[in-house]
């Protein structure tokens, strides 16, 4: 793929305070929403993904279906609806496209582990 314009990538934090990084950056470029195709949130952590969850129009969703097509060599196409997301709902609300990774399911992680790796790497 080639695209055609500029691709801006924006990382924050501050999502389990409330979203506050997301909000700020919305606050900040919300007069602009104009130039924004899609929104796209990734917080699913350690995982296999099988697909996207996609929100926005028709047109919109052929698009991401033909990128979708791409990735049938990794078997990783499947388009579902309503995407969600902290980070993104403030665009979406708005009429920009959005979209979130799906996952099969996590990999087996929890807070125990992470002492269960402490302990493994002091030993």
């Amino acid at each position: 793929l080639r695209p055609k314009r500029t691709l801006r990538l924006v990382l924050w934090t501050g999502e389990e305070q409330g979203g506050i990084g997301a909000e700020q950056y919305y606050q900040l470029h919300k007069e602009n929403i104009s130039n924004f195709d899609i929104v796209m949130e990734s917080d699913e952590g350690t995982f296999k993904p099988s697909g996207l969850a996609f929100t926005g129009n028709a047109k919109a969703r052929d698009i991401v279906r033909e990128i979708m097509a791409l990735l049938l060599p990794i078997n990783i196409t499947e388009v579902y609806d309503a995407a969600d997301g902290t980070d993104i709902n403030f665009w979406m609300r708005d009429g920009v496209p959005g979209e979130s990774t799906l996952q099969i399911k996590f990999l087996p992680y929890t807070v125990a582990c992470q002492g269960e790796i402490l302990q493994a790497l002091a030993a």
